[in-house]
């Protein structure tokens, strides 16, 4: 698995990764769909969530392509822009 090739392909971010208040600290795929986010908690309001196209997240961070076969059903996660991310399969609610 990999980004998908077109660079209007559907992603979501949090407002403040889509304002570029924030960089993305956190990738996740849950259930295969791209969410790239500042890592914050936000309510699940969708107004706190937008719909990207995934090239303009990337564009505005290469970093993040070191993360293209991050497998669905994972995050990922790194402590400040430019640090290491850590994967892990995303925690199952029970």
């Amino acid at each position: 698995m990999s980004f998908p090739e077109s660079f209007h392909s559907k992603a979501y971010a949090c407002i403040h990764v889509f304002e570029h208040t924030r960089p993305v600290l956190l990738v996740s795929r849950g259930e295969g769909d791209w969410s790239f986010l500042c890592g914050d908690l936000h309510p699940s309001d969708s107004s706190f969530y937008k719909v990207v196209g995934i090239g303009h997240i990337l564009a505005q961070d290469p970093t993040l392509a070191s993360l293209k076969d991050l497998p669905s059903d994972w995050e990922a996660e790194r402590a400040a822009e430019g640090g290491e991310w850590v994967r892990a399969p995303i925690p199952v609610n029970e």
